[in-house]
C-alpha cells in the first residue's frame, strides 16, 4: 500500500495572538493535488509552510511529511519540498528578465564550484516547459514586468520545480485574479500532480475546484 505523502493528527499552530490554524487531521496521497481553501486569516500560508518544513507547528502536533517526522527532520523535508507563490519568499524582481531569473535559480541549485552560464532560450525552455505545458514559454529576454499574472505565477512554480521536489506547495493562487485565467494554473498544477509530484496549493475563492477531481481541504478562521 502506498505511503501517504503527508499525515497529520491534531496539526495546529498558536502564535502570540492566539490560534493560527487547526487543529487538523489530514492525509494526503502522493501524486495528488490538494486545494487548501479558506478566507484570509485562516492560516493557509502558515499551514503550507508547516507542511514544507519551514514553520514548526505546536509541539502537540503529529506531522509526517515524505516519510520524515516534523519538526525533528525538517532539513530532510526542506530538501524535498519546494515553495512557490509566497509573498516575501519567492517574489520575482519585476525589472529582471526571465533568463536572468532562470540563471539565478540554476546557479543557486548548482554546486558552489560550478559557475552557471548565461541562460539562453533553450535553457529557459528546458526549465519552464514542464510547468507551462502547452502554454507558450516566455522569451528569455522578456522582463517580468511585461508578463501577465498567469505567466508570473507559472514562472515562480517552474523555478521551484527546478530543484526536482517530491512536494510542491503553492500559496495564494488567487493572485491570478481572473477566475478563467486562474484555471490555467490549476490545470498545470493538476498536470504536475499526474507526474507523481504531490501538490498542495491554497486559495480563498469558495467556489474554486467545484466539480474538479482534486481533494479540497477547507480551513476556517480559528476561534481565539
Amino acid at each position: 500500500m502506498p505511503v501517504p505523502a503527508v499525515t497529520a493528527l491534531a496539526l495546529q499552530l498558536h502564535g502570540d495572538r492566539g490560534p493560527v490554524f487547526g487543529p487538523l487531521d489530514l492525509e494526503i496521497e502522493a501524486g495528488t493535488l490538494t486545494l487548501v481553501r479558506g478566507p484570509q486569516g485562516a492560516g493557509r500560508t502558515s499551514l503550507l509552510l508547516a507542511l514544507a518544513g519551514r514553520m514548526a507547528p505546536d509541539p502537540s502536533s503529529d506531522l509526517v511529511v515524505l516519510g520524515h517526522r516534523l519538526p525533528t527532520h525538517r532539513a530532510l523535508v526542506q530538501r524535498e519540498a519546494a515553495l512557490a507563490g509566497f509573498a516575501g519568499i519567492d517574489d520575482l524582481d519585476d525589472s529582471v528578465t526571465v533568463g536572468a531569473h532562470v540563471r539565478e535559480r540554476l546557479a543557486w541549485l548548482a554546486p558552489w564550484y560550478r559557475r552557471a552560464p548565461r541562460a539562453d532560450q533553450a535553457t529557459v525552455d528546458r526549465v519552464l516547459a514542464p510547468v507551462f505545458g502547452d502554454l507558450p514559454v516566455p522569451d528569455v529576454q522578456t522582463v517580468v514586468w511585461h508578463l501577465d499574472e498567469v505567466d508570473v505565477l507559472l514562472l515562480r512554480i517552474a523555478l521551484a520545480m527546478a530543484q526536482g521536489p517530491r512536494l510542491l506547495v503553492v500559496d495564494d493562487v488567487d493572485q491570478v485574479h481572473d477566475r478563467t485565467r486562474r484555471h490555467l494554473v490549476w490545470d498545470r498544477l493538476d498536470a504536475l500532480a499526474r507526474t507523481g509530484v504531490t501538490v498542495v496549493a491554497s486559495c480563498a475563492d469558495p467556489d474554486e475546484a467545484v466539480g474538479a477531481r482534486w481533494t479540497v481541504l477547507p480551513v476556517s478562521t480559528p476561534t481565539p
